[in-house]
């Protein structure tokens, strides 16, 4: 019998100490480090991931059902909250995707929370309350432009802008220009 020596590209197991898992019963398993190349054996977490995506979404989709119409004063508040997490879940969903590992289904889930960001974004910029953000999200996604295209058309910074529609509040300078963009993309 001859003694396989590991190959120099295998993931290291490290065990640091007797560690048990939340239940108290088992050994939870050791941590890994990743080889040389920067891998785990574990680099296929794409259903994990998924899962979790398909998870969240699913609360995603229940609050936005659960919300009020679009005249209701606390509509946009309640918008925000869930538009505040959809872009935390595209932002993770998105650097899953860009891996070179990524697999259909991350790329799928990645879809499906823009889809949803961008309909609730629409929607809560009809509301008598949006904010100049949604506003010009969905005046700027109306006419399909790009939010550097949008940021050039009004001398803004796309960065700046992003953050406009993200939520952060505006300069008088900014919301002028803003709103002469919607007005001009409105008409």
């Amino acid at each position: 019998m001859v003694e396989k020596k590991p190959a120099e590209d295998t993931a290291t197991v490290v065990q640091e100490g007797p560690v048990v898992d939340h239940q108290g019963d088992r050994p939870a398993p050791p941590p890994v480090r990743p080889n040389r190349s920067g891998q785990t054996p574990d680099d296929g977490e794409a259903p994990a991931i998924v899962g979790a995506a398909e998870a969240a979404m699913h609360m995603f989709d229940a609050a936005i059902e659960a919300l009020p119409d679009q005249k209701d004063g606390t509509f946009v508040k309640r918008a925000d909250v869930i538009l505040t997490g959809l872009r935390k879940l595209e932002a993770s969903l998105s650097l899953a995707a860009s891996r070179s590992r990524a697999t259909p289904s991350v790329v799928v889930a990645l879809s499906q929370a823009r889809r949803s960001y961008a309909t609730l974004m629409k929607r809560a910029a009809l509301a008598p309350s949006a904010s100049l953000g949604q506003q010009i999200y969905a005046a700027r996604r109306g006419a399909d432009l790009t939010i550097q295209e949008a940021a050039n058309g009004v001398g803004l910074r796309a960065d700046l802008l992003e953050a406009i529609e993200n939520g952060e509040p505006t300069t008088q300078e900014e919301t002028t220009k803003i709103k002469a963009l919607i007005a001009a993309l409105d008409g």
